[in-house]
């Protein structure tokens, strides 16, 4: 089966990042302020989430998660985790994701905003039950635009299931806050009517906002296409008077102009008024042949001259048409067969650069053939632009594992250079490692923090004193030895007497210092236990990483081994889908293309049979009054 076709799943994800995330990152601790980010991994998960990678967003958070990497975010993370899911097409494992995480949650405004996104992507999706019931885990009130939007969407949902009374009673029961959110109501409203055969009850709302005063371009789109629903159910009602009124509202030149012309033209016609109806069939007539009301303003130009009794002008008219739709046909079968051929979903993404930030990615140019002309609004369609995504996302990763793919080769070349690397050091690894005594290393730290340890217990001067002091000291120690021997000469009282100064300023510089010299010792005791830790750690590192490497080398051989029929696995995979994604888009196009030749199949035989009708009528009047007119009869295709 073809993936389903995408929609804005980013909007969950959006709407996370733009009112809740902000606020649950601070949640892990009572501490940290609101905003931040306390786990490294989801630091990195989220710079490529606002750099609007998201497929390296995703690649990363499912690493992460494997790896156990999120200590204070792991609930956060899993919540965009739902919305990645989401946005590539797995609704269901995003659905069992929010549906766990959702249901916990004690802030209402991440819940309900969330189960509101949630209902809306189901809805584009459409997965109607699954819409009503996340519409349904709403608890509160949403912001006003969001909370508008819900009472539309939750319409949308029932009317699409043909529950037309529930959704009359909805919106009548709602008061909107905005004007332009009442008259999308409002149309709802009057349009479930129309279905329920109320009609001049659904016409009294369609009328009000047929005639909504607004400069919004969008509220003047919805007014014409009131006035396009209201002008059609009352022709269909068989009250063409009343149908004119609307139908004359809707601007010439807007959205639903070509189908208020046909309109107008029909209301006309159906009071018998052929000449007025001429005038607006004939203007439709001039614009774009594509579209159904002017194919079908083809036919009914001649047939009201037929109805005039102008046999003449009728079937030029009808010659014209049969022309018109034999070359329109012909184009259309070329344009069926280039869809055919799978020419036409190439050439819409020929050109293109297929990133991963496609959530917001939408076709913006449509190539210059001849399919493109008549598929338009298949492509501006959402069906087709979401199962363009996905083939658009297919195609990405079908070159994300090509590249995977060649890297693979090269990682095999990276591994081996550095295991020879390894070998060819491992010799002067052992060698530097073989010339470190750690043992030996820790007995002399041991003696040197004792000996500091006894000099401080007994306030051992002489023992920090430098080496300038330490050689005084041995120099005066030897002159007191030579002044014994002078005796009781009368100059060594002199040098005694000097012996002793000097020994006395030594031994105050001594003791002034002390203090200073002894904190500086134990200063650097303390560096170097904090060098002699550090270069144990790196001594067991390297003598662990010597012995662990070898096996760590044919681990990454395994792995890298194991990738190369893995990545295979996924490109045959990933062709597959690829193939029946394609097969999706041209069967809609195909779908769409034959659909329109077979309209303009149904208008031809019509045109034909007008015109053999309008030649018997000429015959006819002919054959009372004169000879018939062979050379029109001849004419007939």
């Amino acid at each position: 089966m073809p993936l389903r076709r995408r929609s804005l799943g980013l909007v969950v994800v959006c709407a996370l990042k733009l009112s809740t995330f902000g606020a649950a990152y601070g949640q892990a601790d009572e501490h940290a302020s609101p905003g931040t980010v306390q786990d490294l991994a989801y630091g990195k998960v989220l710079f490529h989430y606002f750099q609007e990678d998201y497929f390296a967003a995703l690649t990363q958070l499912l690493t992460a998660q494997s790896r156990d990497e999120f200590q204070h975010h792991e609930n956060d993370a899993e919540l965009l985790l739902g919305g990645l899911h989401l946005s590539y097409g797995q609704h269901r494992r995003a659905g069992e994701i929010f549906d766990r995480l959702l249901a916990e949650s004690v802030d209402s405004t991440v819940h309900d905003r969330a189960w509101f996104f949630l209902a809306k992507i189901w809805y584009q999706r459409g997965y109607l039950v699954e819409s009503e019931r996340a519409l349904s885990r709403i608890s509160g009130h949403l912001p006003s635009e969001l909370e508008a939007e819900r009472h539309i969407l939750q319409a949308r949902v029932l009317m699409d299931q043909q529950r037309f009374e529930e959704a009359l009673a909805l919106l009548n029961a709602w008061s909107a806050p905005a004007d332009e959110w009442v008259g999308y109501a409002k149309y709802n409203i009057g349009v479930a009517l129309v279905r329920l055969d109320r009609i001049d009850e659904g016409a009294r709302v369609l009328d009000e906002v047929g005639q909504i005063a607004s400069a919004s371009e969008n509220v003047r789109g919805l007014r014409d296409k009131a006035n396009v629903a209201l002008g059609y159910a009352w022709l269909q009602a068989r009250k063409p008077d009343q149908a004119r009124p609307s139908l004359q509202r809707v601007r010439l030149h807007g959205p639903y102009s070509n189908k208020a012309l046909l309109g107008v033209g029909w209301s006309d016609a159906e009071l018998g008024d052929y000449q007025a109806a001429l005038t607006p069939w004939l203007e439709l007539r001039q614009r774009n042949v594509l579209d159904a009301a002017v194919q079908e303003s083809l036919l009914a130009v001649p047939y009201a001259f037929s109805q005039l009794g102008a046999n003449s002008q009728a079937a030029d008219y009808y010659l014209s048409a049969i022309e018109s739709f034999n070359n329109e046909i012909a184009r259309m079968d070329v344009a069926i067969a280039s869809v055919h051929e799978g020419v036409f979903v190439d050439d819409l993404l020929a050109n293109r650069a297929t990133d991963a930030s496609g959530w917001y990615w939408r076709l913006d140019q449509m190539p210059n053939s001849i399919e493109s002309h008549y598929l338009y609004e298949l492509v501006a369609s959402h069906e087709f632009q979401e199962g363009l995504k996905n083939y658009r996302d297919l195609l990405y990763m079908r070159e994300n594992l090509d590249r995977w793919s060649d890297s693979l080769d090269a990682f095999d070349d990276i591994l081996d250079t550095r295991q020879r690397a390894y070998v060819q050091r491992l010799p002067v690894i052992e060698r530097s490692l073989d010339g470190v005594d750690l043992g030996e290393l820790a007995s002399r730290r041991v003696a040197y923090e004792s000996r500091l340890m006894a000099v401080e217990s007994d306030e051992n001067v002489w023992a920090l004193g430098t080496e300038g002091e330490q050689q005084a000291s041995r120099t005066l120690d030897e002159m007191q030895n030579k002044l014994a021997l002078l005796g009781e000469h009368p100059a060594a009282a002199e040098l005694r007497d000097k012996h002793r100064f000097l020994r006395g300023v030594l031994l105050w510089n001594l003791h002034r210092d002390y203090k200073a010299r002894l904190w500086q010792a134990k200063r650097n005791l303390q560096v170097l236990e904090r060098d002699f830790r550090s270069a144990q750690r790196s001594y067991h590192q390297v003598d662990q990483a010597r012995e662990e490497w070898p096996e760590k080398f044919a681990a990454l051989s395994r792995r890298i081994g194991d990738l190369a029929p893995r990545v295979r696995t996924l490109e045959a995979r990933l062709g597959t889908a690829l193939e029946q994604q394609s097969l999706y888009l041209k069967a809609l196009a195909r779908r769409e293309l034959q659909a329109q030749r077979d309209r303009l199949s149904t208008y031809l035989v019509q045109a034909r049979f007008a015109l053999a009708s309008v030649y018997d009528r000429s015959t006819a009047l002919s054959s009372s009054s004169a000879p018939a007119n062979r050379t029109l009869i001849e004419e007939l295709p």
